[in-house]
């Protein structure tokens, strides 16, 4: 099918914004009617405040109070926008206000990815070659220096040309752009206007966009199709830049009306009617009126299908970008990796045999030491995440109404952020700690971080001041990865224990990097709950990592039995308990820190059930992120979100997932808890006897499994001999 452009109808639109507990409701717009043709150039102009953005996000999902948006495309009829939101707002380019490319890309990135995401057939060539053609239409050379530039260092008439060209590389067959000439200088607006013009259906035989442009530059209005002037949340007037000219200069006072000529001041007159219209704290009553409580009867359209796109195309396409985006940064993976130091460092402070069991049997020390190692990795974890959405929140709100999975999005920055962090960085603390697993780890990825980021500046690829840039960033970068393996002050000492050091390392590295994924995904859940607002995000992650500081320390600083009771029912839920009782466990605190009755903690079933419970907050801190980004989607009502989502073969899956984890949980529980009731103590020995399997006649093979699960390894010298 040939390319076809959109016509829009908008009749009777309210937009209506607040309704906290500290404010009240206001109309920002109010009994709007407007109608494009296909293929037409608008341009809305009017003072500032007056509702031009608010119109035209009406029209990209920020759903309005009452009215229609009515859309068609060709000949085909007119139907509601948001009957079918997800089908329109893919065929809408929208460059709004803010840039919506991540600035840290090069342009050639930027544009390589966004074509990846939204044209799927398409190969790399195709979309190079696609937008150099859009770029080059917008006063870009072919081969332009600046492809290789980051957008950051583009000055802002730059960026919103690049950011046009990416909505330019679907062919959208409407384009709304909010104020694209601001900050252009007199000659790129008049281009930029002429080009827009230029491509827009009518002036291509309808082979181009209808096109809706807010601009407060009056010199280029001439090259628009149509007018519509907004003023104090009202369309005054629509139709030609002539006949609009003509009805709003009746409206200056006699004494405002400019004593040159229309002919050679046109400018003057527009400035006057602006003065005019210009808004005012009076309309401030006018805001406060209440759309129509009878919505007038519309047919329904039919649902469109939508050929949904594969989750695991978008993942792959967005964790390429993600880490492009984070090798472009170096200097913020060597600020991660350098806190992760200074955190492990100050760590050494405690004494070398603080995990081993004291004469005194007192295991406070080495409790309270567990407890502190756990509570930094979750807030290393929990404080770098915490704005990874938010900060971006505009870029994924712009690319979510193209069809971006929300669970694609969160897993790309959990997989750099998992890592980086939660491996890299926590290897680094324990590293330091002179576990001798860890800082072998540390010290092979430094060479290998080292080679791979050295090989592309030996080959010649960067030249100049970059060459000298690069080899900065790539010895800053292995720095804090050498120093974890060379500076060893005051080496931790591990108690000989059943299962050997070197196991005992591991269950304390995967504990700990798993409490770490945990606070991630914890982090990235406050940033998408908070939208883009950075600060609430901050205050969110501090109330968090206090309430797991808190219960993480109740049992150790709470003396009132009733008062822990109520704070060990709320532990569960703290990534710090499963994260402290995997390192517990592996030092096997629970063996000798005057527990009882928690012996039983230090099976391999409480040691899996530690970390299965991990994995239970991983996920479920996961799937209430991406829940958070859904409940923002302003393009959809919350019953139709939610009968979406109850319909939705993922959550099925989700829940199963959840049962079988929590299942297997609960079963590796109640069996350790079965074998620790076979305990005695030995008054003659004066010490536990505990039960094993192997000592028990007759045993089936899946009972020798689930006795070597279930079985307490405190006293493993001990035997207790059992008949059938």
């Amino acid at each position: 099918m040939s390319f076809q452009p959109v016509a829009i109808e908008i009749d009777n639109l309210w937009v209506v914004k607040g309704g906290g507990f500290l404010e009240g409701r206001k109309s920002i717009l109010q009994n709007v009617d407007l109608t494009v043709e296909l293929g037409e150039f608008l341009g809305v102009v009017g003072p500032n405040g007056a509702g031009k953005t608010t119109l035209l996000k009406a029209m990209v999902g920020d759903k309005p109070a009452f009215g229609q948006i009515r859309l068609r495309q060709g000949d085909e009829p007119f139907e509601s926008m948001y009957d079918n939101p997800e089908y329109w707002l893919q065929r809408i380019g929208y460059v709004p206000v803010d840039n919506v490319l991540h600035e840290e890309l090069t342009i050639a990135q930027a544009l390589l990815h966004a074509g990846r995401l939204r044209l799927p057939d398409a190969s790399d060539e195709q979309i190079e070659a696609k937008y150099q053609e859009k770029l080059s239409a917008l006063g870009f050379e072919s081969d332009d220096y600046r492809y290789s530039q980051a957008i950051k260092t583009l000055s802002s008439g730059e960026r919103k040309k690049v950011n046009i060209a990416a909505e330019l590389l679907t062919d959208p067959p409407l384009l709304l752009l909010d104020e694209p000439t601001s900050n252009l200088d007199p000659n790129a607006e008049r281009d930029l206007m002429n080009n827009l013009r230029a491509i827009s259906g009518t002036h291509t035989n309808g082979q181009g966009p209808t096109i809706v442009l807010i601009t407060h530059t009056l010199e280029s209005l001439d090259r628009c199709d149509k007018v519509a002037f907004v003023a104090n949340s009202r369309l005054l007037a629509a139709g030609t830049p002539d006949e609009v000219f003509e009805r709003l200069r009746v409206d200056i006072p006699i004494a405002h009306v400019p004593t040159q000529s229309i002919e050679t001041h046109r400018f003057e007159y527009w400035a006057a009617i602006f003065d005019t219209h210009k808004t005012h704290e009076t309309v401030a009553q006018r805001r406060e009126r209440k759309p129509p409580s009878v919505v007038p009867a519309y047919a329904k359209a039919p649902n469109r299908g939508l050929q949904p796109d594969t989750f695991w195309r978008q993942f792959r396409i967005l964790v390429s970008r993600y880490f492009t985006l984070r090798s472009n940064d170096l200097y913020g993976m060597v600020s991660a990796l350098v806190s992760g130091f200074v955190v492990g460092f100050l760590m050494l402070v405690a004494p070398s045999e603080v995990f081993l069991r004291p004469e005194s049997n007192d295991g406070t020390a080495a409790r309270q030491t567990v407890v502190l190692y756990t509570i930094l990795v979750v807030i290393m974890g929990a404080f770098i995440s915490h704005r990874e959405i938010s900060k971006e929140f505009r870029i994924y709100v712009h690319e979510r109404t193209k069809g971006l999975d929300p669970l694609a999005y969160i897993l790309s920055k959990g997989l750099w952020l998992a890592l980086v962090i939660g491996i890299l960085v926590t290897g680094i603390i324990i590293a330091l700690s002179g576990l001798p697993l860890s800082r072998l780890f540390v010290l092979i990825v430094g060479i290998g971080f080292g080679a791979y980021l050295t090989v592309p500046i030996l080959r010649g690829k960067y030249t100049g001041q970059e060459r000298f840039r690069r080899l900065i960033q790539v010895v800053l970068l292995v720095i804090p990865l050498f120093g974890a393996f060379f500076v060893q002050i005051q080496l931790k000492v591990l108690p000989e224990q059943w299962f050997g050091s070197v196991t005992a390392e591991i269950i304390i590295i995967v504990s700990l990097v798993m409490a770490c994924f945990a606070s991630l995904a914890l982090g990235l859940l406050i940033s998408a709950m908070v939208g883009g607002n950075n600060d609430r995000a901050t205050q969110l992650v501090i109330a968090a990592i206090l309430v797991n500081v808190v219960l993480a320390f109740s049992a150790l600083v709470i003396a009132n039995p009733n008062v822990q009771a109520f704070f060990d029912r709320l532990e569960p839920f703290a990534v710090t308990h499963w994260g402290y009782r995997g390192f517990a466990s592996g030092i096997s605190i629970y063996c000798w820190a005057g527990q009882t009755p928690y012996e039983n903690f230090n099976s391999w079933g409480q040691i899996g059930t530690s970390w299965l419970l991990l994995l239970i907050h991983i996920v479920v801190l996961v799937a209430l992120g991406v829940l958070a980004l859904r409940l923002q989607e302003t393009w959809i009502s919350r019953g139709r979100l939610f009968r979406s989502i109850a319909q939705s073969s993922g959550t099925y899956v989700l829940i199963g997932v959840l049962i079988v984890l929590f299942s297997w949980a609960v079963f590796l529980t109640q069996q350790s808890e079965q074998y620790y009731q076979l305990t005695f103590y030995d008054r003659l020995d004066g010490r536990n006897r505990y039960a094993r399997v192997e000592n028990i006649v007759s045993v089936g093979f899946f009972q020798q499994i689930n006795g070597a699960f279930s079985q307490s390894e405190c006293g493993v010298d001990q035997i207790m001999h059992l008949d059938e």
